[in-house]
């Protein structure tokens, strides 16, 4: 054979080569035109927003500014973003505020829920007599069997989700792990309905969670089960405590785990943040907070429970602030409320669906604990 020329069988294989690696390398091509696409859009998209953060912390809106840092600020791995834009002074001047409009929720409570004497006493009289006390009453039953529970829509200007209406409050637990500490973790909300074969539920308490990464296994202040502290101590200083005693009332506010036990609650949450929504009575107004997915929990005066979460961080639904959903809970005839841990844990299950969507990226939290609804 003549150097450099090729036989017939040898120049049909060359052949072959060279449309299957340019069939190759036509692949190739647009796998990197798409990428390219894709990298081009993340990054036009990651422009747009740091320019409407800039917007939002140098335009001329006060209240846009606002609530940009006590948004970002409620976040577990975004509270660096406002610094990028403003000052340390000016950030702390937002995040601490010289003066509240409202008094601070007082250490003692008084719950205006109360369960009801036998019927001819003297202190059923005289309850009867007086109009302001309220009494929780026998829970509704009827053929269906669910008239102790609605779930109906919230909507609002920059919110929607859906609110637990539980007209039994004996069906209303907090659900606790096993154990608590850093060898362990939390469980999924789905996890915690099938441990206690519940027909829903919202999460509750917060949890350690630097940057966004923890697992749920250590909780952020006080839990209580069976009437004993679970995590804790009898000695420390918790704001916003939330638990039942053995009748199904509902406590809120501020106190020493000491306090919870005198109380009398058989199983109990807190979240630092806070705020108590309605105490007494009483709307508490001026919590401000920033736009964000929310999960709150209020009592009516006949022993109603009622369980809302609010979603948050999307086009549809960018969330809610603590005095928006402390108007809610107050609307609904809460005479206690608070708010529970929000944000990316923020969830509702009913009936073995999700039925609220939540905000983090990656799917739901694990967490140290879940208010729950039994059937």
């Amino acid at each position: 054979m003549d150097c450099g020329r090729l036989s017939g069988t040898e120049s049909e294989v060359y052949t072959l080569h060279q449309k299957h690696g340019s069939r190759g390398f036509g692949v190739l091509r647009a796998i990197l035109r798409a990428l390219l696409v894709i990298v081009s859009g993340v990054l036009m998209f990651a422009v747009f927003l740091l320019a409407v953060m800039g917007v939002l912390t140098h335009g001329p809106s006060e209240e846009a500014r606002r609530l940009f840092v006590l948004s970002t600020n409620e976040t577990s791995a975004l509270k660096f973003l406002p610094h990028w834009y403003l000052s340390d002074e000016k950030v702390d001047a937002i995040l601490n505020p010289p003066s509240q409009e409202s008094e601070a929720p007082s250490e003692e409570q008084d719950t205006f829920v109360e369960l009801p004497y036998e019927e001819g006493s003297p202190q059923a009289e005289e309850e009867a007599a007086d109009p302001g006390q309220v009494v929780i009453t026998d829970p509704p039953s009827g053929e269906d069997g669910d008239e102790w529970f609605e779930l109906v829509d919230i909507k609002g200007s920059t919110f929607k989700g859906k609110l637990m209406i539980i007209r039994d409050p004996s069906k209303v637990v907090v659900g606790t792990l096993d154990n608590y500490g850093a060898a362990y973790h939390g469980l999924y909300l789905y996890e915690f309905i099938e441990k206690y074969d519940a027909i829903g539920g919202t999460n509750a308490g917060g949890f350690y969670d630097p940057n966004g990464t923890g697992n749920g296994g250590i909780p952020d202040g006080l839990v209580m089960r069976d009437g004993a502290i679970a995590y804790g101590s009898a000695g420390t200083y918790y704001n916003n405590v939330i638990g039942f005693d053995a009748q199904g009332i509902l406590h809120v506010g501020n106190m020493t785990g000491q306090e919870a036990l005198d109380l009398g609650l058989m199983s109990a949450v807190s979240f630092s943040p806070g705020p108590i929504l309605v105490q007494d009575g009483v709307l508490q107004t001026g919590l401000g907070g920033g736009i964000n997915p929310r999960t709150c929990i209020g009592q009516c005066a006949d022993g109603t429970v009622l369980l809302m979460v609010v979603e948050g961080r999307k086009p549809s639904s960018p969330g809610a602030t603590y005095d928006d959903i402390a108007q809610i809970m107050y609307e609904y005839g809460a005479v206690n409320a608070a708010n529970l841990d929000g944000g990316s844990s923020s969830l509702l299950y009913y009936n073995g669906e999700q039925v609220t969507k939540g905000s983090n990226l990656v799917g739901m939290r694990q967490m140290s604990t879940a208010i729950l609804v039994l059937q």
